[in-house]
């Protein structure tokens, strides 16, 4: 499956998996790499013990960007907008 024009020059799924070998890899890919949600959901497949730390680091950036006023959430979102859609797979 071949992924978007990325930063990393990556061009399928199987090249990020074979490509991480770190959580801050993992944190990087997610963080940068405008993944479709099958390719989401592939990439997070592939490492559950990563997955499973990052959806607690989500849960937890969550908590604390509810404190926040509807302006800053809304920039924080757009900052990042591939969060947004790992937040979705992840919930």
């Amino acid at each position: 499956m071949s992924i978007a024009e990325n930063s990393l020059g990556l061009s399928t799924v199987a090249d990020l998996i074979d490509w991480t070998t770190s959580y801050l890899h993992f944190k990087h890919v997610l963080e940068q790499v405008p993944l479709q949600p099958e390719e989401a959901q592939n990439y997070l497949e592939a490492f559950t013990p990563f997955r499973e730390r990052f959806a607690k680091e989500m849960n937890k950036q969550a908590i604390l960007e509810a404190r926040l006023p509807k302006e800053m959430r809304d920039k924080i979102a757009a900052d990042k907008p591939n969060l947004v859609r790992i937040r979705e797979l992840l919930g």
